[in-house]
């Protein structure tokens, strides 16, 4: 086994796993979602709301932090750039540039690191906070019911609805649109077909 392919031998053995554990040992109820087209954006729009106020956060608490130094690396990138060209020194300003436009590029991937892990840490706990994903779309009754789930699973649904909606909503307000405009253009192609 290569390095190359580690995590997808990982993510596959740790899928296969779950499903044995699920056969063997859970057998829950699956839970149905009983929605209306019309209802997937409002249900949706308080995590896109907080999807947005995410991405303006991570701005303001990042960007003083790492702006400054994204402004000096761009200068002296554009002080390169600006050189007089001369035959003797063109391939020192070519390596100059290459050097500079890399240390830009380093500086603002390490930048998006640390947005990512701020928009990560605010994400998960306005999750954990209750905005979430897929508990709307659960009808909440039936899902408080120990005949229909058991208490482990409803435990578990909570955590993997933590863990998407986590995910959704680090990914920023426009993912989130995407996903109720994938699904809005589902619905409305499958209405179209039952039509004809």
């Amino acid at each position: 086994m290569s390095l190359k392919n580690g995590p997808l031998v990982i993510a596959s053995a740790m899928a296969l796993l779950a499903v044995v554990l699920f056969g063997v040992f859970l057998k829950w109820n699956g839970l149905n979602f009983t929605i209306k087209l019309t209802d997937v954006p409002g249900l949706l729009a308080p995590l896109a709301v907080a999807a947005t106020f995410i991405e303006r956060a991570v701005e303001i608490l990042v960007s003083p932090w790492r702006d400054t130094g994204a402004n000096k690396l761009a200068k002296l990138l554009d002080t390169v750039k600006a050189r007089a060209a001369d035959p003797a020194t063109t391939a020192q300003n070519a390596a100059d540039i290459k050097s500079a436009s890399d240390a830009l590029d380093d500086y603002r991937g390490r930048t998006q690191q640390y947005a990512f892990a701020v928009s990560l840490t605010l994400s998960m706990l306005t999750s954990i906070s209750g905005v979430r994903a897929l508990g709307p779309f659960v009808n909440a009754t039936k899902f408080a019911d120990a005949g229909i789930t058991s208490h482990t699973q409803q435990v578990f649904f909570l955590c993997a609805d933590v863990v998407l909606s986590t995910a959704l909503l680090a990914g920023g307000a426009d993912g989130i649109h995407s996903v109720v405009n994938a699904i809005t253009s589902f619905f409305d192609a499958s209405a179209d077909r039952v039509k004809r």
